[in-house]
């Protein structure tokens, strides 16, 4: 689950710096999220949610003003 990098300006994949993401339409927890481009397994559905939200939090601790996150997948700071 390490392929996921927090820039200044977005997610990129560790591995190429791709910030596409793949996700199957048929989309559950369980589903594979890959790198677009490189094709990197990113983790399930599930995973990525919660790295994302884990990485969305660090970014929010070094801000004097709160992060407002409208996607979905940043749920977490939603319900801070």
């Amino acid at each position: 689950m390490d392929g996921i990098a927090l820039r200044q300006n977005g997610f990129h994949c560790g591995d190429c710096g791709s910030p596409g993401v793949s996700v199957p339409h048929a989309l559950s927890d369980a589903s594979v999220v890959s790198c677009a481009n490189c094709g990197l397994n990113l983790g399930s559905w599930a995973e990525y949610r919660q790295r994302i939200d884990m990485a969305l939090m660090a970014e929010q601790a070094g801000k004097a003003r709160r992060l407002i996150v409208a996607d979905p997948v940043g749920n977490v700071l939603a319900r801070a």
